[in-house]
């Protein structure tokens, strides 16, 4: 991505903050005047509908093999919301910018749906585990300009927003002196460290020391996911647990509590924008957490949602801590609006399989795993796409399967999406697409 690509403007240099005081001046210019509203964050599904403005696609070369899926696997917003950044399976890392039609205004509904190409595209080998924005991002200080990324074998890496280059590496090493790849990464809420997850240890990095200089604590379970709200990390584990720590300025972490209630290993944690309420997700497991962090020891609040697979699907709240959103192995968006059903208070729990979210959405036929709400703008990016199992049994040549001498025809696209309560799925059914959606007010 160049230097003008993530601007407001056409023309370079500090001049693209000063015409154009939209979203670079919403996010980052200090409030003079406190006596009025600097910025309201806009009303959210108010038409109930969902209106597709863009959308990128990617599939399988022919000349692939057939375990070589680009699927996605997690989609984020920059923090300024000019553009989105996207791990796709065996594909790397890449960046999308936002419509410069969609920085303001509203949208009609015949508009024109954009097909967007990646600006940048960094091509990295291995399985990416976790990857995270600089919580200062600023397109207008191309310093800021950059994300974390920790794979297979490597170390976490930070990566250049403008030109994709790599820009420095955090060498984790165990007892033996061997590099540790982290399963988990984020920053700090100030953007001054690096919280690395391992197995055993937690890892803490100063952004501006880049290397093997590190703080250790240690842990008793491995690093899954990590939220971060203040002084204040939860961290999740494929134990199904959830610790909360308290971050002090030296960089040590203070353990407050464990909380219990998954019935898989968790894989995505959010705090809400108060800071009060944190929501929990896990692998095989239809449920959403909400819990009261000062009185952690049971869960608030039970949400359902499908999730049949070990693959982390991701659900976001709303900057203005109104909505909750999250995906599903079904390809349905659920939301839940807090002022509609209070998704933050306490319901019957033993009724764990009752749908009370607000609104439902179809919008994939395949796996949703991907959600991320734009930080100033009503607009909704999405994600989907997972790993399709290979029928052993299926002929490439015919195209069916046979049993007992018999040709059987295999799933078609009308009953693929059917629920299949089995270890295995065979679906003929694959769509791997990152698509923009207007979730706000229409003309």
């Amino acid at each position: 991505m160049d230097n003008c690509s993530m601007q407001i403007d056409d023309t370079p240099g500090p001049e693209i903050c000063e015409k154009e005081p939209d979203i670079h001046q919403i996010v980052d210019v200090p409030v003079e005047n406190t006596d009025t509203p600097f910025y309201e964050y806009p009303s959210l599904f108010t038409s109930k509908t969902l209106l597709e403005l863009c959308n990128s696609s990617w599939s399988r070369t022919a000349s692939a093999k057939q375990d070589v899926q680009p699927y996605l696997r997690g989609c984020k917003w920059s923090p300024d919301g000019t553009c989105c950044l996207t791990v796709v399976n065996n594909d790397g890392v890449h960046i999308t910018e936002v419509p410069r039609d969609l920085y303001t205004g509203t949208v009609s509904p015949t508009r024109t749906i954009d097909v967007l190409d990646s600006t940048i595209h960094v091509k990295e080998a291995g399985l990416v585990y976790d990857f995270c924005w600089y919580p200062g991002m600023n397109s207008c200080i191309p310093e800021t300009c950059c994300w974390l990324t920790t794979r297979q074998n490597a170390p976490v890496q930070m990566w250049d927003a403008f030109d994709g280059s790599l820009r420095c590496s955090y060498r984790g090493f165990n007892a033996v002196d061997e590099m540790e790849p982290a399963l988990s990464v984020t920053f700090t809420t100030d953007g001054t460290r690096i919280i690395a997850g391992y197995k055993k240890v937690l890892r803490t990095f100063d952004v501006d020391r880049p290397g093997r200089d590190f703080a250790e604590h240690k842990t008793n379970s491995p690093a899954s996911c990590f939220a971060t709200d203040s002084n204040l990390l939860a961290m999740g584990s494929w134990n199904t647990t959830i610790t909360l720590y308290n971050m002090n300025e030296i960089g040590t972490y203070k353990s407050i509590g464990k909380m219990h209630g998954h019935s898989g290993g968790v894989t995505h944690l959010k705090f809400t924008p108060d800071g009060l309420k944190l929501v929990s997700g896990a692998r095989k497991d239809h449920r959403l957490l909400v819990w009261d962090i000062r009185y952690y020891r049971k869960p608030l609040n039970i949400l359902t949602r499908v999730v049949k697979t070990n693959q982390r699907i991701y659900f976001d709240v709303s900057p203005c801590g109104k909505y909750l959103i999250t995906g599903g192995t079904d390809g349905v968006v659920k939301v839940w609006n807090v002022d509609t059903v209070n998704w933050k208070d306490s319901l019957d729990v033993t009724d764990v399989d009752k749908d009370n979210s607000t609104f439902r959405f179809p919008l994939h036929r395949d796996c949703c795993n991907s959600i991320s709400i734009h930080p100033i703008r009503p607009i909704l990016a999405t994600g989907s796409g997972q790993y399709h199992l290979h029928d052993p049994i299926l002929t490439p040549e015919d195209g069916v399967k046979k049993e007992n001498g018999q040709s059987d025809i295999t799933i078609n696209d009308k009953n693929a999406n059917s629920a299949i309560d089995s270890d295995m799925k065979y679906s003929s059914v694959s769509e791997n697409s990152l698509v923009f959606w207007w979730i706000g007010d229409m003309t």
